[in-house]
Formats: structure tokens, C-alpha cells, sequence
């Protein structure tokens, strides 16, 4: 059965421990970088807030200076 299944299938034991290890490898590099993307996108609103937030400071302090 042993040399069967080698002959068959093309793969043996360890193949399929190592498919399993590339699976959950794959799965582990797509959760980090959706939530990566996730974080950046909140930092750049965050940063454009800010940005705005500062801009509208500015406007306010400009008239007075004058």
C-alpha cells in the first residue's frame, strides 16, 4: 500500500505535512496584510485630520496677526 500510494499520487507523508505548513504560511502572510493595510488606512485618515485640523488653527490665527 505504501509503494502504491507513492506511485499513484506522485507525493508522499511529508509532502503533505509541508502543504499544510505552506497553507497556513500563506494564510498567516494574508492576515497581517490586510490588517497592515487596515492600520495604514487609519493612519492616513488620522493624518489628514490632523492636517485639516491644523489648517483650520491656522486660518483662525492669520486675521489676528494682521
Amino acid at each position: 500500500m505504501h509503494q502504491y500510494f507513492h506511485t499513484v499520487f506522485g507525493f508522499c507523508l511529508w509532502d503533505v505535512l509541508a502543504l499544510g505548513v505552506l497553507a497556513a504560511i500563506v494564510a498567516v502572510l494574508a492576515f497581517h496584510m490586510v490588517t497592515r493595510r487596515r492600520r495604514q488606512n487609519k493612519l492616513k485618515q488620522e493624518l489628514e485630520n490632523r492636517r485639516k485640523e491644523r489648517s483650520v488653527q491656522e486660518d483662525r490665527q492669520e486675521p489676528e496677526r494682521s
